[in-house]
């Protein structure tokens, strides 16, 4: 079957969604902080995450909205600081099975 049989086959939509994936994991710091927030149930403020993922507040906080964006975790306020934590919904539960194929 090649490319072209398998986009027919399939509903436009789900390939969007599916590509859509692999660029959010295809960004080394947003795979990082994905893989964190796996860990971290309750969630992380952007200072803990930048300095658990190595980057400045400023570049944590970029990737974040991004992730935002996409609707793979929410933000929340504790006080004057912006923590996020992961977003309970299936393209996130998909993106969390596919971190779990690479990370073995």
């Amino acid at each position: 079957m090649n490319i072209c049989s398998y986009v027919h086959m399939h509903d436009i939509d789900k390939v969007i969604r599916t590509t859509s994936a692999f660029k959010i994991l295809s960004d080394p710091t947003r795979f990082k902080i994905l893989c964190l927030l796996l860990k971290e149930k309750d969630g992380m403020c952007v200072n803990e995450i930048a300095d658990s993922v190595c980057v400045s507040n400023s570049a944590a906080s970029h990737q974040l909205s991004k992730l935002e964006s996409k609707g793979v975790v929410l933000s929340f306020r504790e006080g004057q600081t912006i923590c996020y934590e992961l977003k309970h919904n299936s393209f996130t539960k998909n993106l969390i099975s596919v971190i779990g194929i690479f990370k073995r």
